[in-house]
């Protein structure tokens, strides 16, 4: 894909007119034929011609062979993708829909030969765009009208590494004459997000931001990208140059803050998700992450994020504000289902941390009764998050396992049964 957009630059370069084999003359006038009557059979006489005019040494040195082998290379293309539209199923009656179908299924071999030819053709005599201005030009200008049409198809049948090379042409063809069409280098993006190539992902994003046409998810992206590449260094520099250039962007802030968090910098994660509520007291995310934080101070892990260290002297504390947390969450936007699965979350660990005192009353036989209180409310209050989390998100397994165990601890086995059932499925 590559060598038809490098084509396309060449072509305001200048080829000298050179005396014509007969293999070449033979070519040309079949193609001439095959142009004006759609004769698959005189196509096919001037590809033969041209096949033999560009490996024989008197004429493969010659522009003029390889511009009219480019010129017959865009005809078995064209002629490809008409056989493509005829195999597009008679339910298909939108023109425009039988086109993308058949753009999607089509062969790009020719294509990318006709491309290459014409490469060929400019690189022996760099006069070729003036020389042959009627064949190249044309033959350009239809190639590029192609190139959209080719990333839609692709992308429309998931072959997502073609489209991809397809939408960065159709970008970069755009920006050659004088626009930036960041659509087309979105939808390259996307094509190496669905095909996982982190190398393109982290390009794309810095062409982006060198092209000054980012948005605050490119350097999002990047992050991760960064990130997945374990280069934390040009990870936080991205991220530091993101929230310079977008300040007041939650999305960037939040993934700062989960990335501080995760790197044991949650004092200065707090004070980013402040910010972020300062800014717009609704924030439901910005609440959310901030309930996270709490929790995890609260119930710290160990190095390898697998076992749960001893809880804080200030365990209740820090379990307050992440109750409070993911509360306002809730308020600010009440289908957000994580937050309440994890409100359900810090009422079932809290109360089950209110047992183990209520167990250790009973030695003491002193004050069991309000411990046993506060554990039952406790259970009262993640049944109801667990409940509303699941109404929600109805495939949240996560939450429906901790329910059930609720409602065995508060003796409803019934509903601990639908629950079971509902797991079964």
């Amino acid at each position: 894909m590559k060598k038809v957009f490098k084509i396309f630059v060449s072509l305001s370069l200048p080829l000298t007119v050179f005396s014509q084999s007969t293999k070449v003359q033979t070519a040309f006038r079949n193609i001439q034929d095959y142009e004006s009557s759609k004769d698959v059979s005189s196509l096919m006489k001037a590809k033969e011609a041209i096949d033999l005019a560009s490996a024989n040494a008197e004429t493969k040195d010659k522009a003029k062979t390889w511009v009219y082998r480019a010129r017959i290379y865009y005809g078995l293309f064209k002629n490809d993708l008409l056989v493509a539209e005829k195999k597009v199923p008679a339910t298909v009656a939108n023109k425009n829909e039988r086109l993308t179908q058949a753009y999607g299924n089509v062969s790009v071999t020719n294509y990318e030969e006709a491309g290459t030819s014409m490469q060929k053709a400019v690189s022996i005599d760099k006069d070729a765009a003036q020389n042959y201005a009627m064949e190249m030009g044309s033959l350009t200008m239809q190639m590029i009208s192609d190139v959209g049409n080719l990333a839609i198809g692709k992308y429309s049948v998931k072959n997502y590494k073609e489209a991809m090379g397809y939408f960065e042409t159709s970008y970069e063809t755009a920006k050659m004459l004088g626009k930036k069409d960041t659509n087309e280098l979105t939808n390259a993006l996307v094509c190496a997000q669905h095909t996982k190539d982190t190398t393109k992902i982290i390009e794309y994003n810095r062409k982006a931001i060198k092209d000054k046409v980012a948005t605050a998810y490119n350097y999002l992206n990047l992050f991760d990208a960064q990130l997945d590449r374990k280069d934390t260094v040009a990870a936080a520099t991205t991220m530091r140059n993101g929230r310079e250039k977008f300040p007041n962007d939650a999305d960037l802030m939040n993934r700062e803050t989960d990335y501080l968090m995760s790197t044991g910098k949650t004092q200065e994660a707090l004070g980013n998700l402040e910010k972020v509520i300062a800014a717009n007291p609704k924030n439901a995310k910005a609440y959310f992450a901030k309930g996270l934080a709490y929790y995890g101070m609260a119930n710290p892990l160990d190095a390898s994020k697998k076992r749960y260290l001893d809880k804080p002297k200030n365990f209740d504390e820090l379990m307050t504000q992440a109750e409070t947390a993911y509360t306002k969450a809730t308020e600010a936007d009440p289908k957000l289902s994580q937050a309440w699965a994890n409100l359900g979350n810090v009422y079932n660990v809290w109360g089950n941390e209110q047992m183990k005192r209520c167990d250790d009353l009973v030695k003491q036989a002193t004050k069991l009764k309000e411990c046993e209180e506060k554990s039952a409310d406790m259970n009262k209050k993640g049944i109801a998050a667990y409940e509303k989390a699941i109404e929600l998100d109805p495939n949240d397994k996560s939450s429906m396992s901790y329910l059930k165990r609720l409602y065995l601890v508060t003796n409803q086995p019934e509903k601990a049964e639908k629950i079971k059932a509902l797991l079964s499925k």
